[in-house]
C-alpha cells in the first residue's frame, strides 16, 4: 500500500501523520513522501512501516517515485506534442 492510500484510508492529514511519526517529522516531509517527490531515509521507512502496522513498506516508496517519474514524462511528452502541433 502506498503512503497516500494509507493516509486517505485513515482520513489523516499530512500534519496528522507527521505527528504520529514524531516531533522531528514535518508535514512537508510527509507530503513529499506521499506524492513520490522524495524517499524517506531507511530509518524513517522503518518508522513508517511500524506506524502503518506494516501496510506501507520501503518498496512502496520506490513504486511511488517511479509513478511520479512516469507522470512527469507523460506530461512532458504531451507538452511536446502540443508544441509540435501548434507550429
Amino acid at each position: 500500500m502506498q503512503l497516500d492510500a494509507f493516509i486517505r484510508e485513515r482520513s489523516l492529514s499530512d500534519e496528522g501523520f507527521a505527528q504520529i511519526l514524531g516531533d522531528d517529522v514535518s508535514e512537508w516531509a510527509v507530503r513529499k513522501w506521499r506524492y513520490g517527490q522524495r524517499i524517506p531515509r531507511p530509518a524513517m521507512q522503518q518508522r513508517i512501516a511500524k506506524a502503518t502496522e506494516g501496510k506501507v513498506t520501503p518498496n512502496d516508496f520506490l513504486e511511488a517515485v517511479m509513478a511520479s517519474d512516469q507522470r512527469r514524462e507523460e506530461a512532458a511528452a504531451k507538452r511536446a506534442a502540443q508544441t509540435a502541433s501548434a507550429a
